[in-house]
């Protein structure tokens, strides 16, 4: 068996949506997962994308049928880096010690190369960067309606180092941008940092708004980065696309993906 790391970065919002009307305000919610409340891709949606209008040999050979089962698995897409608006900066690329560590986690479990760098743990009000950032302001990272302390060089190694994996030759972009924060702060971003896209409907004579044809849609931002694994004994050609189009309303644009690369081999 193989496994094989994978990042994808949202060009457009992505819609991965759970099939079912949330009863609240957002009438139609993104998949998040039960024990964090982060965002996510279900696999189920990437091998559908992946699959999508094959039915010869070889695919049900890969992603299975209701006579074999599929020989390359893939894991959900979670959330690695989720982009907040900054005073600085336009924007900031947010993670935690959490997502880094369960990143690790499953790297070792994989028998893939470990994340080096030390993972710090910032305060509450604290967000750790790289000594080359764009985003602080009178020593601050003013991030949306929060604003934490700058700890300029608390995470330059591990910056870069998330940067030469994930980004490349980007990987400038992604550093001036970099911001560790703690777990708590993560997950009020990933609860109230999506994006909320109010949707009608049209009469198609009158081209107005019709009874009840208003909805809120939540989506999850541009800029988003997600890491996800394969893992099979082949078939990995298949995740080897440069874009992937995924989750709701791909005709008004949503859900547009770049395949970041394939990390290591083990």
């Amino acid at each position: 068996m193989q496994a094989k790391m994978v990042f994808w970065q949202a060009l457009t919002p992505v819609h991965p949506g759970t099939g079912q009307d949330s009863s609240s305000v957002i009438d139609l919610p993104v998949a998040r997962e039960a024990a964090t409340g982060f965002p996510v891709i279900p696999a189920s949606s990437l091998k559908g994308v992946l699959r999508d209008g094959r039915e010869d040999e070889q695919s049900n050979k890969l992603f299975g049928s209701l006579e074999n089962a599929a020989e390359l698995t893939l894991t959900d897409a979670r959330v690695l880096f989720l982009p907040v608006r900054s005073y600085a900066g336009t924007f900031a690329f947010l993670t935690c010690p959490l997502v880094l560590e369960r990143l690790k986690r499953d790297q070792k479990a994989l028998g893939l190369p470990e994340l080096k760098a030390t993972i710090p743990n910032p305060g509450q009000k604290e967000a750790f960067l790289p000594q080359n950032t764009q985003i602080t302001h009178n020593n601050q990272v003013i991030l949306e309606d929060i604003d934490l302390s700058a700890k300029v060089g608390d995470a330059d190694a591990l910056a870069q180092e998330l940067g030469k994996l994930v980004f490349g030759e980007e990987a400038g972009y992604f550093v001036e941008r970099f911001a560790l924060v703690s777990n708590d702060v993560f997950a009020y971003f990933s609860e109230m940092g999506m994006e909320i896209i109010a949707r009608v409907k049209l009469d198609s004579d009158s081209k107005t708004v019709v009874r009840g044809g208003l909805w809120y849609e939540e989506a999850i931002p541009a800029e988003t980065v997600f890491s996800s694994f394969a893992i099979g004994k082949s078939g990995f050609d298949e995740i080897n696309r440069p874009y992937i189009q995924i989750g709701g309303q791909a005709s008004v644009g949503r859900g547009l993906l770049r395949r970041m690369g394939v990390k290591h081999e083990s």
